[in-house]
């Protein structure tokens, strides 16, 4: 779900609403929707003899079969506790979504709410197309920023404006296949981030699982990088999995002050030259052009090509219903292992002529009662801390599935909830270009071309007049 641009939100804001995304909870006990209610629906919740105005709002979203049943599903549960509210769910289909968007808004028939990706985002919320989600915060009664997991806003660019929350929650971490570990007779890696392999074991770890066509692993002096049958592990070359490894070295892709490119530094030099490593060096991992012939990461563990992939957790989604045996440890240390926050965004339009119904969507998605599935087949994490904190409700997504394996909880959950920081699509400004460039520049590094730090030295030059700054916390 993620590798799609940054900013699906509302799927879990719908998430608040959508994401991935994303990105990106609700109540405290079974009774989700209750505490989420304004006080204007605690009244007609009292009195539902009242007559109610008929009110019929637009959502627009993207994203997977399942997504799409889940978010018509769940927005006709909306409808059933709230009659007077139809949502009108619009699909459509994310190569497509930003020119529809605009020309749906253009024509003056914007939606009410929706995903939104990341470069229109950004540009949209510098004309004030969205609400801001803070003014609805403060008038609310039971729901406070503070339920939330503290990365999940995408701020804009004026004072205290947050103009989209995260669809979902989402990291990510190393599954692997139980199976082949076993044959192997290699330990899994740790679930727990203060236990987490040191980047040398992890290494050790996957030459061991990496096979050649004879069965000799990689550790063996006569192994055949030439004929691999079996990878020890995997990765994706776009800028999630590479700025999650950035970030566990103390990396960063722009400064601190936000006025200069930094992924040309050390510590996220040598990142980068790691995993490069896997491929070129240690022969562990396949290479940029291998990669091509596997059509996913999911699929890759399910048929044993790979022992272990670095992803994100939307993949327990194709894990899990395919029944695969496998688990989940948290990421090699570097400097840290830590978890790095990560989704797409979901938006109000201020021209909706039904605000408050708007918000009564919004939050009765956030809660992951609304679209549970959404959560316990391993699609999303919530963005609501309650829903990492209170057993009861963690039973309801967490536990006793088979999109949660061993190690889900304390590599994604508790490392999220305990040690999760913004990825740089929450703060980087003009995201699309800056990442478009610099991780387009790192090919020739996965193919044995160019050194990380020449390739990003190169770079930096060329993209440093693109930097243009980072959004601030609001």
């Amino acid at each position: 779900m993620m590798k799609r641009s940054l900013v699906v939100l509302f799927a879990s804001m719908i998430t608040l609403t959508g994401c991935t995304t994303s990105t990106k909870e609700a109540p405290t006990s079974p009774s989700p929707a209750a505490t989420t209610l304004p006080q204007a629906s605690k009244e007609a919740a009292a009195s539902p003899e009242a007559k109610k105005d008929p009110v019929k709002l637009k959502y627009t979203y993207w994203g997977s079969p399942q997504e799409k049943t889940a978010i018509e599903n769940a927005t006709k549960k909306f409808t059933q506790k709230y009659p007077w509210i139809t949502v009108d769910p619009v699909f459509i289909p994310e190569s497509d979504y930003d020119a529809k968007i605009t020309a749906m808004v253009a024509g003056n028939e914007a939606p009410d709410a929706g995903y939104m990706h990341s470069e229109l985002g950004e540009a949209w919320q510098n004309e004030e197309k969205f609400v801001n989600i803070n003014d609805l915060f403060a008038t609310d009664k039971e729901l406070k920023k503070s339920d939330f997991l503290d990365y999940i806003w995408f701020n804009g660019t004026k004072p205290n404006y947050t103009y989209a929350i995260s669809t979902a929650a989402e990291s990510f971490a190393i599954f692997y296949n139980k199976d082949l570990f076993a044959e192997a007779k290699v330990d899994v890696p740790p679930a727990k981030a203060e236990n987490a392999w040191t980047w040398d074991q992890f290494v050790a770890a996957a030459q061991k699982l990496t096979l050649d066509k004879n069965g000799k692993n990689a550790a063996d002096p006569n192994f055949d990088a030439n004929n691999i049958k079996q990878f020890g592990v995997s990765f994706e070359s776009w800028w999630g999995p590479i700025m999650a490894q950035v970030v566990n070295n103390g990396g960063d892709i722009i400064s601190k002050d936000g006025k200069t490119f930094a992924l040309d530094q050390p510590e996220a030099v040598e990142a980068v030259q790691r995993l490069a490593d896997l491929i070129t060096k240690y022969h562990v991992a396949p290479s940029p052009t291998q990669m091509k012939s596997i059509p996913s990461q999911a699929v890759a563990l399910q048929s044993k090509i790979v022992a272990m992939s670095m992803h994100g957790q939307w993949i327990n989604l194709d894990l899990g219903a395919a029944k695969v045996n496998y688990g989940i440890g948290a990421l090699p240390k570097m400097k840290q292992s830590i978890a790095m926050g990560i989704s797409g965004a979901s938006v109000i339009y201020k021209s909706t002529k039904h605000l408050e119904e708007t918000w009564m969507l919004t939050k009765f998605l956030a809660d992951p009662a609304g679209a549970i599935d959404l959560y316990k087949d391993g699609l999303w994490m919530p963005t609501m801390k309650k829903w990492y904190t209170d057993p009861a409700l963690v039973s309801q997504w967490a536990e006793n599935n088979p999109a949660h394996p061993e190690g889900f909880k304390d590599a994604f959950m508790n490392n999220l909830l305990n040690n999760g920081v913004a990825s740089p699509g929450y703060y980087l400004m003009n995201f699309g270009k800056v990442t478009d460039m610099t991780f387009s520049a790192l090919d020739p590094v996965w193919l044995g071309k160019s050194t990380a730090e020449k390739a990003l030295k190169d770079l930096a030059p060329k993209v440093q007049p693109e930097i243009k700054g980072r959004f601030g916390s609001n």
